[in-house]
């Protein structure tokens, strides 16, 4: 079997790690601050998936590229809604089934068309630097502008958690790549880059948890997650995916956006009850 599709397998599980993880919280958050142990040991619980997952998502990227493994990214939502509804038993409709199985139905559509072409990496440092300035500026801008608006900047702030967590993917790349010829991982100062955004990436989505809920936030930090490294794997490394590829990336993020407005819509029907 070919490495993409390796990284496509080990991407999925790293992801869903991932999420899993963010879904411990979600629910050690969801009991009251009067049972304080239960609250923050569930919580806990995901502190180590969070971080299992991330060294997954490397080992992922330093067998494809860093759009491959982008693209698989929201593969983690599908995991989160299961655990949603048979965890947490949060109330399901059609519309989130639908969007697993799109979400499911992508990622074996990008493993099953995964070659060996598109999984090297020529990288352009100034433009992976623009690129992730951009990105940032625009996101902690708009914050600024919708800083009294508590909603929006619970949304706004998990979108600058993903796309922080995009950029680690990113990072992950150069330092699986090695292009700067250090002796170790541990020698390589991008490897420090991408640590240093992890924890960043889960400042910001802890504070956006303070802003909104977590259902509303999650679905923008996997949007995000997913856009940003296969559009800067694209720009920033000439990286490609096959059209089949680009399809079920496309798949990906429209199941991430059916499960984000069935929550909202849904939440938003709970606070009017």
């Amino acid at each position: 079997m070919s490495n993409q599709f390796w990284s496509v397998l080990t991407a999925f599980a790293g992801s869903s790690l991932l999420n899993l993880g963010q879904g411990f919280q979600k629910w050690g958050l969801s009991f009251p601050k009067e049972k304080p142990v239960k609250r923050w040991a569930i919580w806990g619980i995901g502190l180590p998936m969070m971080v299992g997952a991330t060294f997954l998502l490397q080992h992922a990227t330093s067998l494809g590229g860093a759009s491959l493994v982008g693209s698989m990214f929201g593969t983690g939502l599908a995991a989160l809604t299961l655990f949603s509804i048979f965890v947490m038993k949060e109330k399901s409709g059609i519309g989130e089934i639908v969007g697993v199985g799109i979400i499911l139905g992508s990622s074996i559509l990008i493993g099953a068309f995964s070659g060996d072409a598109g999984t090297e990496s020529v990288i352009n440092f100034m433009s992976l630097y623009i690129y992730c300035g951009a990105i940032v500026a625009t996101l902690v801008l708009t914050s600024l502008i919708f800083r009294n608006k508590t909603a929006i900047m619970g949304i706004l702030l998990g979108s600058l958690a993903g796309g922080l967590g995009g950029f680690v993917t990113l990072f992950q790349k150069v330092t699986t790549s090695n292009t700067i010829g250090a002796v170790s991982v541990f020698a390589n100062p991008f490897f420090y880059v991408w640590v240093a955004l992890s924890f960043i990436s889960f400042g910001v989505l802890q504070l956006a948890y303070g802003k909104g809920k977590a259902i509303h936030i999650l679905p923008a930090f996997s949007a995000s997650a997913i856009v940003v490294p296969i559009i800067g794997g694209v720009v920033c490394f000439s990286e490609t995916l096959n059209l089949f590829q680009w399809a079920g990336a496309a798949g990906t993020l429209a199941g991430v956006i059916l499960i984000s407005m069935i929550s909202v819509k849904g939440a938003g029907k709970e606070e009017h009850k």
